[in-house]
């Protein structure tokens, strides 16, 4: 954990590389501005700024450790888009603009894609994930993979956030001894130092919202399968590519270009509460769930007040029942079963069609694990629980089916009954893992700032495929409250 030799070394050329760019934290727009501007800063200008921060700050004593590692045709991709530009050509608001992905995207470059294990490090992937396919047709340059959360938080009973193998711990740039969260951390810290403005996470439950929420930046998950999961290293089919961002709209701009369509900024309007019914889960929820005293009262005050000033910019506020009413300990036992089988599945097919890696199988991960990692590293007893199991396909298709009507039923009575646009949670309600079990999209904004120098956040949330309505609400209160932050790198860990 963080010691006082952390303390004591803090703010010394920390801030350095942030106070001398023009750069950090800004947005895709305001890079986009930049790049468009008479005699305005180059893509490869942005990319090299990019590049030093993370060497500077991120895997400095006080940085995040965000980054597995950084792309070294980066700045030659740059320089070929700056021509573009130079000739008349732009292809869009994403054309020069710096971005990272989650360790699970496959790149054709000198990169590795392993989920952060040691396990698949070897031959790089001979093919670009689909959705990069379409971001490198906007004008993206990725600058790097980031570190997440091992295997997608499936190997260890008690996993530790943000850990892998490769990388080690990820931090809170925030409170560097605080929660990271995980799957998908490295892509949040990236976003959170301001480090480029759009990082790529994959959500299975929670993995885009939970690091969103603790590192303080936008996380967008939309409907399971809007976005293309081909070419992506999933866990489950539940998976689904998400983003991170400073600001709603380069989120609703990031899933324009992933789509390859236009109509997600459209509703990002000053008025865009006025009239929207929005129902909100109670604050008792909170006291069912796993967290401090001390954070149900901050996170309750800032919900409370981010309840007012929804009603204010004219949302109309229905009040419903805790969102896991009703729903029995068999259908959480049968969702896990029908998670844990698919990431089996999935996992082994991965494995014996990548060429060039050193496991070619789940068992034979496991067995790589024991041979050749110290003894720091988590346990393993997720993955030996995971590959013990017997399932059959019939089988496992027949609890989807269940559980997934069930999950999305949840979510589909209150929208129906209260006639609702969306629906809006504390984060430490856990709404998410209902949103992601039943496939539904939901954002992540932030709310404040707790007593410890910690992020808060609200859970915005609707039916499938209404992507564009959850933008246009995130956005309203976004503009409402500007409650990003930049980090403070304080050290330590918060008070209990």
């Amino acid at each position: 954990m963080i010691g006082s030799g952390l303390e004591a070394g803090w703010n010394t050329g920390l801030f350095d590389a942030l106070a001398n760019s023009p750069h950090a934290y800004k947005s895709i727009g305001e890079l986009a501005a930049a790049m468009s501007s008479p005699n305005g800063v180059t893509s490869d200008a942005l990319v090299r700024d990019s590049l030093l921060r993370i060497a500077k700050t991120d895997k400095g004593l006080q940085g995040g450790n965000a980054f597995l590692e950084v792309n070294r045709d980066a700045c030659k991709h740059a320089r070929k888009l700056d021509r573009e530009r130079a000739s008349g050509c732009v292809r869009g608001l994403l054309h020069g603009i710096p971005i990272a992905l989650k360790d699970v995207f496959e790149t054709k470059d000198k990169m590795q894609t392993s989920a952060g294990s040691k396990a698949l490090v070897g031959q790089p992937a001979v093919q670009n994930a689909k959705v990069l396919d379409s971001l490198l047709k906007a004008g993206v340059v990725i600058v790097g993979k980031t570190n997440m959360s091992e295997l997608s938080n499936f190997r260890s009973d008690a996993p530790v956030n943000g850990w892998s193998s490769r990388g080690g711990q990820t931090l809170n740039p925030h409170r560097l001894g605080g929660e990271a969260a995980g799957s998908s951390t490295g892509s949040a810290v990236a976003v959170a130092q301001g480090l480029v403005p759009l990082a790529l996470g994959v959500e299975t439950n929670g993995s885009i919202i939970t690091p969103a929420a603790y590192n303080g930046v936008i996380g967008f998950k939309p409907t399971q399968g809007l976005v293309s999961t081909e070419g992506v290293m999933t866990s489950s089919r539940q998976d689904t590519v998400g983003t991170f961002t400073r600001n709603v709209r380069d989120a609703a701009h990031a899933l324009d270009a992933m789509t390859e369509t236009n109509p997600y900024t459209r509703g990002l309007m000053p008025d865009a509460l006025m009239g929207k019914r929005i129902g909100y889960t109670p604050v008792p929820e909170l006291s069912a769930q796993k967290v401090t005293d001390a954070d149900k009262r901050a996170d309750t005050k800032h919900f409370e007040d981010a309840l007012m000033l929804l009603r204010g910019k004219g949302a109309i506020m229905v009040p419903l029942g805790p969102l896991d009413e009703g729903v029995s300990d068999d259908t959480y036992d049968s969702y896990g079963l029908a998670l844990y089988s698919d990431v089996k599945q999935k996992l082994n097919v991965y494995l014996a069609g990548r060429k060039g890696l050193p496991v070619k199988s789940l068992a034979e991960l496991i067995d790589f694990n024991e041979r050749n990692e110290g003894s720091d590293a988590p346990d393993q007893n997720q993955l030996i629980m995971i590959e013990g199991l017997d399932v059959s396909e019939e089988r496992r298709e027949e609890l989807w089916a269940v559980v997934s009507k069930t999950f999305k039923n949840i979510l589909d009575k209150p929208l129906a009954d209260h006639r609702l646009d969306a629906m809006v949670s504390n984060f430490l309600s856990n709404s998410y893992y209902f949103v992601a079990a039943a496939g539904y999209p939901g954002i992540c904004v932030p709310s404040g700032m707790d007593d410890e120098g910690m992020p808060t956040a609200l859970h915005f949330y609707g039916p499938c495929l209404s992507e564009a309505t959850l933008l246009s609400v995130a956005y309203g209160y976004e503009q409402a409250s500007l409650e990003i932050r930049e980090p403070a790198f304080v050290p330590g860990l918060p008070a209990l």
